[in-house]
């Protein structure tokens, strides 16, 4: 696809989905019956199926990928949907009114965060961005309190639709500060780990060379942020990974094992060793499930999955 080409269906993208949230938060919260809230999101489906120059390019993207199969795209699409369904729910009626957290099954896993949670230091819950994220730690609160660390998106657009969704949940939310350094960034996660407060937080934004990790995700070198590593190391919060799966009718939560960071020793090899780690589960995880990776049309993704377009692609 042309420069031109990519510059159009990013804004057809942009367009489409602050449009379709804006609407549906407006109609949500003016919802009496949870029968609006399936028409628009039977709507807003349908004109996904219909956006065609978005399926092209999420299809592409997934065949560079390594991950791409017949009716990936409209599962894919279908999770997204769902995302923005669950949402309008809980802003409508509340989680469980909404009949969100139905809808999310814990298994014997769960014991895992107990554990850490019980141990006084804080947890911190990774994920990569799966469809149904701003909504998990709203979802887990009803189990053990979780607050939510909230990057500030500089397009304000974006930023106004966070700040309503967090506004809208049951969860916790916490922002940076407005123009805040990477150490006041941290900061105001920090302050949450050293209350004993379970964090979650979604690593998997790629940073420059010199801002990150080098990992390699569907076999191309990207660069993995590091702070939740710090974090751990300053607090004594244990880090531990989170994942779910979308599975006859519900979305199932798996966790594993921490990540082991140990205070005082050797910082920043144990942070590298760390990231390269999660991301290797999060790249097995993405391949085995990729339907439910909401990044798939994200404008720094594509500008990776496709910076090796034209030259031999690696096996899925």
């Amino acid at each position: 696809m042309s420069r031109n080409g990519q510059s159009f269906t990013r804004s057809l993208r942009k367009a489409i989905t602050f449009r379709a949230l804006d609407a549906g938060m407006r109609l949500s919260q003016r919802a009496k019956s949870p029968r609006l809230v399936e028409a628009v999101s039977r709507g807003l489906s349908r004109t996904f199926r219909l956006a065609f120059p978005l399926k092209l390019r999420t299809a592409h993207n997934m065949k560079l990928a390594g991950v791409y199969y017949p009716g990936l795209v409209d599962d894919y699409f279908d999770r997204c949907v769902d995302q923005l369904r669950m949402v309008a729910h809980a802003i409508r009626a509340g989680l469980r009114e909404g009949g969100v957290t139905a809808r999310f099954t814990f298994d014997d896993s769960f014991a895992i965060v107990e554990q850490a949670y019980a141990a006084g230091n804080g947890v911190i819950h990774i994920a990569p961005h799966l469809c149904g994220y701003p909504l998990y730690a709203s979802v887990v609160s009803s189990r053990i309190p979780c607050t939510v660390y909230m990057r500030r998106n500089t397009d304000p657009r974006k930023q106004s639709i966070n700040e309503r969704v967090a506004a809208s949940g049951e969860g916790d939310f916490v922002f940076p500060p407005e123009g805040a350094t990477k150490p006041e960034r941290l900061q105001v996660a920090i302050d949450v780990l050293r209350e004993g407060r379970m964090l979650f937080v979604t690593p998997d934004t790629p940073r420059k060379a010199d801002q990150g990790v080098s990992v390699r995700i569907f076999g191309f070198e990207t660069f993995f942020p590091t702070g939740v590593y710090i974090m751990a190391a300053r607090t004594g919060a244990a880090v531990v990974p989170v994942f779910w799966h979308w599975a006859n009718g519900r979305y199932h939560i798996r966790y594993r094992e921490p990540l082991e960071i140990k205070r005082g020793r050797n910082i920043r090899a144990q942070t590298e060793a760390a990231t390269i780690q999660w991301a290797a589960s999060v790249d097995a995880f993405i391949r085995e499930h990729p339907a439910m990776w909401w990044n798939w049309l994200d404008k720094r993704w594509t500008q990776i999955i496709r910076s090796g377009e034209g030259q031999t692609q690696h096996a899925a």
